[in-house]
């Protein structure tokens, strides 16, 4: 099922089946919207710990700077990992307790936010930070005290972490990855500035734009649920990304084209935050674990060979894609209409320089005995996102897939 399904009521009207929608986060899509983090931090308190990435420090000292002004006494922690580890988010919260900060605010790409969101938890709930990822093998730990306030100011175009109640952890002893699932540690604002944007390098605008795309994507074909609003936000989401991507990967200081895809990023989040993520992700987080490969990138070379695998079970699911996102006429048949959408989406891949397998990446000794592994990491920790894509694939059908990807 990749559309909303309809009922009719005893007057024979279509209806659309019941669904919830719940998006808490206040988001500020604007030039300039940092400049309103200070008064934001000042309805919570006075010490808001700000989460940054190590290499955008020239970007976090103003804003630190303006909310000392601001009569603030923010606490700095420059994120170094691009993958930090619960073990390491435990030994920083024991540390931080010390700090007593009242909110947190996350600059930076989707790890700086998830790391904010994580320290939102871990600083007020009493276990180790992994006890709270919601696993397909094991349900979460239940939260025991209100978690702190975040407050998300991203500085790439691709998780949408800034509006969504996931935050992603990386386990070192398992080479696991899980997510927290949990709405309370949806930020309280997003502030999406394009200026901050403006800075990423062609590579990663690719590769973090092809994230929202597959977001935007596997929300909107997800199988799990009615959920329409998931299906509004990913159709035009992957409308701009169509468009802007290009733009802003050939131009990086053109601010319509960051803003676009800033925005699109957003809708991108709230699309999987209302029905989640499917088959590439799956595959992707795993991947990342195993080998390192950024989390943006694992799900843009994944994205293609998953839909091509499909077919032509998912035509359906994709045709309609090619019709309402693509803007495509009506072909012969529903498995050519699908086909040229997985066409189109891998012309869009190759304009941005990732028509690439993780060999191309890595190299050959890398890849030795990874398909085995990731697909048994691929089974034994994400079956469930498996589930929710059009297709569910088995052992052999990931074996296949995977081999395509690795290269």
């Amino acid at each position: 099922m990749s559309t909303v399904d309809y009922i009719s009521n005893s007057r024979g009207i279509e209806v659309v089946q019941a669904f919830g929608f719940f998006q808490p986060t206040q988001v500020f899509v604007e030039e300039g919207a940092a400049g309103r983090l200070a008064d934001l931090c000042k309805l919570y308190g006075s010490k808001p710990l700000v989460v940054y990435s190590a290499d955008l420090e020239a970007f976090a000292n103003p804003v630190i700077a303006d909310l000392e002004v601001a009569g603030l006494s923010p606490v700095r922690f420059a994120q170094k990992d691009p993958e930090p580890t619960c073990d390491f988010i435990d030994a920083a919260t024991a540390e931080l307790k010390a700090e007593a900060p009242d909110c947190v605010v996350g600059i930076g790409g989707g790890s700086a936010v998830d790391l904010a969101k994580a320290f939102a938890i871990s600083l007020t709930q009493e276990a180790g930070i992994w006890m709270y990822a919601n696993l397909s093998n094991r349900p979460p730990l239940p939260l025991k005290a209100p978690v702190l306030p975040v407050i998300a100011v991203p500085t790439t175009s691709g998780t949408g972490s800034e509006v969504t109640p996931y935050a992603v952890l990386t386990k070192t002893d398992t080479k696991q990855k899980g997510t927290v699932q949990e709405p309370a540690i949806f930020p309280k604002v997003a502030l999406v500035d394009p200026v901050f944007t403006a800075g990423m390098p062609p590579a990663l605008t690719a590769s973090t734009g092809m994230d929202a795309f597959a977001h935007a994507l596997e929300a909107t074909i997800n199988v799990s649920k009615v959920a329409p609003m998931a299906e509004l936000f990913g159709i035009q989401a992957m409308k701009l990304i169509l468009e802007w991507l290009p733009v802003a990967y050939e131009d990086g200081k053109n601010l319509e084209a960051r803003q676009q895809m800033a925005f699109a990023a957003s809708l991108a989040g709230m699309a999987i935050s209302h029905r989640g993520t499917t088959t590439a992700h799956a595959i992707a987080e795993p991947l990342g674990a195993l080998t390192h490969i950024p989390h943006g990138l694992g799900v843009a070379i994944s994205t293609v060979p998953v839909l091509r695998h499909s077919l032509p079970a998912a035509s359906a699911s994709l045709a309609r894609l090619w019709r309402d996102v693509m803007g495509g006429e009506a072909l012969a048949t529903e498995e050519a209409e699908a086909m040229a959408f997985v066409d189109a989406l891998e012309a869009l891949m190759t304009r941005v320089g990732l028509n690439k397998t993780v060999r191309d990446i890595l190299g050959d000794e890398k890849c030795e005995g990874l398909r085995d592994l990731l697909v048994q990491n691929i089974l034994e920790f994400k079956f469930r996102p498996l589930k929710q894509h059009p297709v569910e694939f088995d052992k052999a059908a990931l074996e296949t897939i995977t081999a395509d990807i690795i290269g």
